[in-house]
């Protein structure tokens, strides 16, 4: 779980560079859930922010094919092994997620030749129509618990080991309430899992997808109870905490997430995601000397990885350190580009952000406005202005008015 997906207030943005942290882990099927989330959110919450739904649609596409085309290699594993009925169910997984272009006519082809052998042939998705006889419903019915079932299993292929043997005992509501919450139906989310949590007695993860589906319907105050009550009986789930600091930095009521986590054990207050959550909390707070520090430690205890270089840039620039924070933002993106992996747009933003407020002209600046407005068109009249800001200081007022003038049709 990437540090900003967990800390930066819920917003399309959050969800977007979390989906982007898992898709450069291979961890293809969560991408899918952020994103989708993220779109979910503009629809719901942030209409403001509908010029981010092209990108992340993008996004959205490119994770679906990278996971048809793990479902479609595990079917080929599958074949080779002679389970031909699992192959057929990854096929049709495969079929569901690829949308048009190279990865649906990859997958039709190869569906083509299985069908062609003597292996048990592999059916459509289902279609769902509105049945008019009581057969029909009840046949419909059970189609729509196949498909549930189906996306479902997909959806706990991405969680630990143990979490998945969990949710899979939990019965009929909360698969059908754990897929309506990541299909973004928070409603019905929140109607099947409460059943499910009437149906499962005992101990649980149950409330920790409910409050989340609570938390979707802006019903904090439910959620919150939930979480509260939950925490005192499992007081080492780390995403209790994670979502009740939500809860309580959205209400700016510091004092009760500060209470919180003063009450951790100390089997999990030193591990890298209680760590990050202090951090974060006094982070919220503006105690930045205070964040500083925790992070530090956190990096001390369990390395110093993106995300918390991440945390601590930020700390650092909310702090008034534009040099540092700057140099610990080049410092992540030429790591990623030592790796081979493309570095995000947030941190090149936030880079040239502060190199631009130092006074920077630099050719090489200017070349990192023009290739974010390749990277993250949706901002692109941004960039344009910045470029336009930068040659008019630089005293080549054609080249300003050129970009100027770019920068004002990019909005339109």
């Amino acid at each position: 779980m990437g540090f900003f997906g967990i800390f930066s207030g819920r917003s399309p943005e959050s969800h977007e560079e979390r989906g982007d942290e898992f898709m450069r882990s291979g961890a293809f099927g969560d991408a899918l859930i952020e994103y989708e989330k993220a779109l979910d959110k503009i629809e719901k919450r942030f209409p403001e922010k509908a010029p981010l739904k092209d990108r992340l649609s993008d996004k959205l596409g490119s994770a679906r094919s990278a996971l048809a085309k793990t479902h479609l290699e595990d079917a080929e594993i599958m074949i080779a092994a002679g389970e031909h009925a699992d192959a057929r169910e990854l096929f049709q997984l495969a079929m569901e997620l690829a949308g048009d272009g190279d990865v649906k006519r990859k997958i039709e082809q190869r569906i083509a030749d299985f069908v062609g052998s003597d292996a048990p042939s592999v059916k459509p998705p289902p279609v769902y129509e509105w049945a008019e006889s009581g057969l029909e419903e009840e046949e419909e019915t059970d189609e729509e618990d196949e498909y549930d079932e189906e996306i479902f299993s997909v959806l706990c292929h991405a969680l630990p080991e143990e979490m998945q043997e969990a949710y899979q005992g939990y019965g009929r509501s909360f698969v059908s309430g754990y897929v309506a919450l990541n299909d973004g139906d928070f409603q019905a989310a929140a109607k099947h899992l409460e059943d499910a949590m009437a149906e499962n007695s005992g101990y649980t993860l149950i409330p920790l997808e409910l409050a989340t589906a609570y938390i979707h319907l802006d019903a904090n105050d439910e959620a919150a109870e939930l979480l509260e009550s939950f925490v005192v009986q499992n007081p080492e789930q780390t995403r209790a905490y994670q979502l009740l600091c939500e809860i309580y930095w959205g209400k700016k009521d510091f004092d009760r997430s500060g209470r919180l986590l003063s009450q951790v054990p100390d089997s999990i207050k030193k591990t890298k995601a209680m760590l990050l959550l202090q951090g974060e909390n006094r982070f919220q707070k503006k105690e930045y000397a205070a964040a500083e520090a925790i992070f530090n430690e956190c990096a001390a205890i369990h390395g110093k990885d993106e995300i918390i270089s991440r945390a601590l840039a930020k700390t650092i620039e909310a702090s008034g350190r534009i040099e540092e924070a700057k140099a610990l933002y080049a410092e992540i993106i030429n790591k990623c580009h030592s790796c081979g992996t493309r570095a995000d747009p947030f941190l090149k933003r936030r880079y040239a952000e502060l190199c631009y407020q130092s006074g920077d002209t630099s050719k090489n600046l200017l070349d990192i406005y023009i290739g974010l407005v390749q990277e993250d068109p949706d901002n692109r009249a941004a960039y344009f202005q910045r470029i336009s800001d930068i040659f008019h200081q630089k005293g080549e007022l054609d080249e300003a008015r050129r970009f100027h003038t770019l920068a004002k049709n990019s909005e339109a």
